[in-house]
């Protein structure tokens, strides 16, 4: 796990990044990921008050919103990570979407996928690549993470 400027950034996952929307993908098996908002993201936004979800059954193309979020200062959608279908959203974030600044890695998840083409995954970086990606994000925006 990296930490810059307080900023968590599990080397293990994989991230989706577009300007500065950052989402992250973990694969579980070799088509399906489970999908969520990065620490910068969730600090960026500030406290989440409404997570609006994709219903299961939805299929989105890669960059298309799986989520809507808004907090006190932003509104806007979750980008998907890969093309494919919502095979699970996380109820728990509806009713209650602090969890998304409390816990983005874990209870904060929103979607789970199943991946059109795996190999799309592979256009998505992780490890050294992403902690360094991330790190110019958060140097540029000026960023220290907190949660709530």
């Amino acid at each position: 796990m990296a930490n810059v400027s307080n900023c968590e950034i599990p080397e293990n996952l994989l991230y989706f990044i577009e300007g500065k929307n950052t989402v992250w993908a973990k694969q579980e098996g070799t088509d399906v990921i489970v999908v969520g908002i990065t620490d910068i993201a969730q600090t960026m936004a500030g406290k989440v008050v409404k997570v609006r979800l994709k219903k299961k059954g939805t299929k989105v193309e890669k960059g298309k919103p799986v989520a809507t979020m808004e907090s006190g200062k932003w509104a806007g959608p979750v980008p998907a990570p890969a093309s494919g279908e919502i095979i699970d959203v996380n109820p728990d974030v509806e009713k209650n979407p602090v969890l998304v600044n409390q816990d983005p890695y874990g209870k904060g998840w929103l979607v789970k996928m199943k991946v059109n083409n795996p190999e799309e995954l592979k256009q998505l970086v992780t490890g050294s690549a992403a902690v360094s990606k991330l790190t110019e994000l958060i140097n540029s925006e000026k960023l220290q993470c907190k949660r709530l």
